[in-house]
């Protein structure tokens, strides 16, 4: 019996350690300003599910555009997200809606991209030391639980029950970069992005992040009846 209960101990010891990530070298303090990358996205609600490749243009902390391809490489949709506003454009309908974050119906997959600032902005890791979980202020102004392993974050939940989860770090120039990110929220809907290749630290026009809205018909959020 001694000798079972030994094996016992070494076998759970090896399946923890199998279970624990391994630490990746990089610079604590970098930030993350800008990236833009190649994207596979895909989108999980009770009404409706989308998926399909883009690109992902962002600044930190809340200038962003994302562009959703069809399997003909032709433009299905854009997303641009400043500050408190978000605008989604319809080329092949010359259609724009246009609003506040939280005026986004809830239907059709868009429940999700209220919280797309507060998925995409990570605060620079300051140890790369620090496993365990914290309380916060987040940047978006409410409160956040924040998991990290090893000083990077690999959660942040919000008390209405959204959760975001990091996953697949690399390391650019010394700044740690999620290349895997999926939210999640307490009706299972689900926003998954995985970056391909990314470009971080790098130079962004500001005309990236202008909406070309020009001989299109302007719509309120509400009007949006899905992505």
């Amino acid at each position: 019996m001694p000798k079972f209960l030994t094996v016992l101990s070494l076998l759970l010891l090896t399946g923890c350690a199998v279970l624990q990530r391994p630490s990746i070298e990089y610079t604590p303090g970098a930030e993350l300003k800008t990236i833009s990358s190649s994207v596979s996205i895909s989108v999980h609600a009770t009404d409706r599910s989308m998926g399909g490749h883009g690109y992902l243009v962002y600044r930190r902390p809340d200038q962003l555009h994302l562009l959703i391809l069809s399997p003909f490489g032709n433009t299905l949709f854009e997303i641009f997200a400043l500050g408190e506003r978000i605008t989604l454009l319809y080329p092949s309908q010359s259609v724009a809606y246009s609003g506040r974050f939280d005026e986004l119906p809830d239907k059709g997959g868009l429940q999700g991209w209220r919280f797309m600032r507060w998925m995409m902005d990570l605060d620079p890791p300051v140890s790369n030391h620090f496993t365990g979980t914290v309380e916060r202020m987040g940047s978006q102004g409410f409160k956040e639980n924040v998991t990290f392993e090893n000083g990077l974050a690999v959660s942040k939940t919000t008390q209405s029950g959204e959760q975001v989860y990091y996953s697949g770090y690399k390391v650019f120039d010394g700044v740690p970069v999620a290349t895997e990110i999926e939210l999640r929220n307490d009706h299972d809907d689900r926003i998954r992005i995985v970056f391909d290749e990314p470009e971080v630290n790098t130079h962004i026009d500001d005309s990236s992040f202008s909406p070309g809205i020009v001989g299109m018909k302007i719509l309120p959020l509400s009007e949006l009846q899905g992505l």
